[in-house]
């Protein structure tokens, strides 16, 4: 279906990131019952200047980003802010374009 947003190149690739949504007609935190799942497509170039290449990345267990009873286990926003830090450093100390924390 979505075969023409495959590039036919070798400088671009297929974004592919699956979503999904609560759509419980309330508004506050709480438990939906319903939800919509849906996939964002569309071509992009190299995300680093090195091009399509390998990623020299950072991988500590000194730097956790969930803990027991955390939601590190999910795909959520929240899970981002402790990286910042720690994606600095990586940047900094050992010139590593990427980072992952231990969950």
């Amino acid at each position: 279906m979505d075969r023409d947003w495959v590039p036919k190149s070798t400088s671009s690739t297929l974004y592919i990131r699956p979503t999904m949504l609560g759509t419980e007609p309330t508004l506050g935190v709480t438990e939906s019952k319903t939800a919509l799942l849906y996939i964002i497509t569309g071509p992009v170039g190299p995300y680093y200047p090195t091009g399509f290449k390998p990623v020299s990345l950072l991988a500590d267990p000194a730097y956790v980003r969930s803990c027991v009873g955390g939601c590190g286990s999910y795909k959520m926003g929240a899970n981002y802010g402790p990286t910042i830090y720690v994606q600095l450093e990586a940047v900094r100390n050992y010139a590593c374009q990427q980072v992952t924390t231990m969950t």
